[in-house]
């Protein structure tokens, strides 16, 4: 049920029937890094200049890109071709942390698992669950 929950959340973004959430859904389309086939996901994304980026809990979309190094994102029906890059550098995933807790203030506790305005120990809890991933146009 959940894979054909997706497959049509792909369709519409697809289709640019997603309204306001084309804005922070995107599709990203991976290959497997085992299988070789090729993987379309959504997923949520945030804009850094011409940076994307997104995140993850240890996905098979994350594993795939991060290998590969490359992937195809479609957002609000543009496909875009993108170096794939882990952000393990903890001063950039303090940073990356900040602007999701500025940009995405009011989605912030779904997406990692505790409010806005927790205490500074769960903040920093939180974001060492979490994984990063800039993805930067190919031009």
């Amino acid at each position: 049920m959940a894979k054909a929950a997706m497959s049509f959340q792909v369709w519409l973004l697809r289709h640019g029937l997603m309204g306001s959430l084309d804005n922070e859904i995107m599709v990203i389309t991976v290959k497997g890094r085992k299988s070789g086939r090729q993987y379309s996901t959504p997923i949520g994304y945030l804009r850094d200049g011409e940076i994307i980026i997104a995140l993850s809990r240890g996905s098979n979309w994350y594993k795939n890109a991060v290998a590969t190094g490359k992937a195809q994102i479609e957002i609000k029906k543009q496909k875009i071709e993108v170096c794939v890059e882990a952000v393990r550098d903890q001063v950039e995933r303090e940073r990356i942390f900040a602007l999701y807790k500025r940009d995405r203030a009011k989605n912030f506790s779904r997406l990692f698992g505790v409010p806005v305005d927790a205490p500074e120990a769960e903040l920093k809890q939180a974001l060492a669950i979490r994984d990063f991933v800039k993805m930067t146009p190919v031009k």
